[in-house]
């Protein structure tokens, strides 16, 4: 039964896993609105690719606070909404964020694997230094970026305003901005950067995979995982979690914001 608590129904315990301590860790580096949703519901769903989740968004820490929280904790995170998410883990250090993560892994560990989905904006703020907790030893890199920016741009834009990040939540009114798109076309610049920095350190990551490959043919996108991963590979196709959220008024906003209006 899912509990009219938290914000996200998948991050009850209904779906969580018994405790594998020697799960080992892949890591979905991503930007918002490129597929990354779309791909890790699905290797979700595939059994043994673990639990793949934003569990470094705020909102989602926030679910596991009210969860799993001691009861000042609980009582603290429970009220928060939408904006008020922001606030969420502002005091956090490396040790609480370490513990955090290990408190998830205990639960969404599936078949020998620790899924993680990490934003570059997520990984900048709990991660300054770069490294991930050493507990959760060494990870496997699997990208996924977007090639059409100003589509990423808009989505993006349009789901900040209406705060629909997936086609399962209600939608609230999104009206046209060319600020509020040219911030993101910068935010995409700079982080698509940051990544391609991050992996000109540590290495290139285990696969690259594009938001037009995963729209085009899910199943294809989550057999390359599996092969990158070294599990077995879907025998059925992929069934999409999410209906594709662009429309009329994407194609509008994009128009428009092409004309310099």
């Amino acid at each position: 039964m899912a509990r009219a608590d938290l914000l996200d129904p998948r991050n009850g315990p209904s779906w969580d896993h018994p405790p594998d301590p020697a799960a080992r860790t892949y890591v979905v580096a991503s930007l918002p609105r490129t597929g990354s949703t779309l791909l890790c519901n699905a290797l979700w769903d595939l059994g043994v690719a673990g639990a793949p989740k934003e569990y470094l968004n705020p909102m989602q820490i926030r679910d596991w606070e009210v969860r799993l929280g001691g009861f000042a904790s609980r009582w603290r995170h429970r009220p928060l909404r939408r904006w008020g998410l922001a606030w969420v883990g502002r005091t956090w250090g490396a040790d609480a964020v370490a513990a955090h993560l290990e408190r998830v892994r205990a639960r969404r560990s599936v078949a020998g694997w620790f899924g993680l989905k990490l934003h570059a904006h997520h990984r900048r703020r709990w991660f300054p230094d770069g490294e991930l907790p050493s507990a959760l030893g060494a990870v496997t890199w699997i990208r996924v970026t977007r090639r059409d920016r100003l589509a990423q741009a808009v989505s993006w834009a349009r789901a900040t305003a209406s705060q629909q990040w997936a086609s399962t939540q209600p939608a609230g009114v999104a009206r046209y901005s060319r600020r509020a798109v040219q911030r993101k076309l910068d935010a995409i610049a700079r982080d698509e950067a940051d990544w391609d920095a991050f992996f000109a350190r540590q290495g290139p990551p285990a696969l690259t995979l594009t938001y037009e490959a995963i729209a085009a043919d899910l199943g294809g996108a989550v057999a390359q995982v599996a092969a990158a991963l070294g599990v077995p590979a879907p025998t059925a196709p992929a069934v999409p979690s999410l209906q594709r959220q662009a429309d009329g008024q994407t194609a509008v906003w994009i128009a428009r914001f092409q004309r310099g209006g």
